[in-house]
């Protein structure tokens, strides 16, 4: 019942996205102000298209404070999943998670990458996609981790669940005068989901819902 209730879904947004994405007639172009390109007998690489009708982004996770010369401690574990309905057709997406303020020492250190490990797994038309999350695919700002999605093509029902784990504690361990303030609320971590949309996308957000999701951690102290 559920393979058929998901193949009818997937016909259903093929149908409706297929006027979405229908090329402009020349009349079309000539209204729109769009110059069509002259023809070549060079192949061009093909467009990638992105259409998210329906989105809902899921972020979980924990902190295990931080306790000198205890292994396995001061580790930031987040699982996300996002849920889309819609048209993704070789774009890449990018997984942004924003770290807490009290972070921004440890991510200001060159090697902060390498403490960033997880796997990635992706559901496309032709069978799911797992690779690695290492400094390979992760780019750190201060405030933010990005973790590079690779091109993906679905239709209907496209889902990225990504497990995450920050080993802030090694870094603490060879660095021990980094400061991590307390946070009274808890460590807040944000999480977003955005597809590298084109400038022929029609649709650049989702329609309905959203990839965002925030959480905070039980624990106010990383450092014990």
């Amino acid at each position: 019942m559920k393979k058929n209730v998901r193949l009818l879904t997937t016909a259903a947004t093929a149908m409706m996205l297929a006027g979405v994405f229908a090329p402009l007639t020349t009349a079309q172009a000539a209204v729109a102000g769009t110059n069509t390109a002259p023809t070549s007998t060079v192949s061009n690489p093909k467009q990638a298209r992105t259409a998210i009708i329906t989105a809902k982004g899921t972020l979980q996770g924990q902190l295990v404070p931080y306790i000198r010369c205890v292994p396995n401690t001061g580790k930031v574990t987040l699982h996300y999943t996002a849920q889309n309905c819609g048209f993704v057709d070789g774009d890449i997406a990018y997984l942004t998670i924003k770290l807490p303020e009290q972070f921004k020492y440890l991510a200001s250190q060159p090697e902060f990458a390498s403490y960033i490990t997880g796997e990635m797994r992706e559901t496309r038309l032709f069978g799911d996609n797992t690779q690695p999350i290492n400094p390979s695919n992760v780019t750190v700002y201060t405030d933010r981790i990005i973790v590079e999605v690779p091109r993906s093509f679905w239709i209907g029902v496209g889902d990225v669940n990504a497990d995450i784990v920050i080993d802030y504690g090694q870094l603490l361990e060879e660095n021990h005068h980094l400061p991590v303030d307390s946070a009274p609320a808890g460590y807040e971590f944000i999480a977003h989901l955005q597809y590298s949309s084109a400038p022929w996308d029609l649709l650049k957000a989702p329609i309905i819902g959203t990839n965002n999701d925030t959480i905070f951690t039980s624990e106010t102290d990383a450092i014990y």
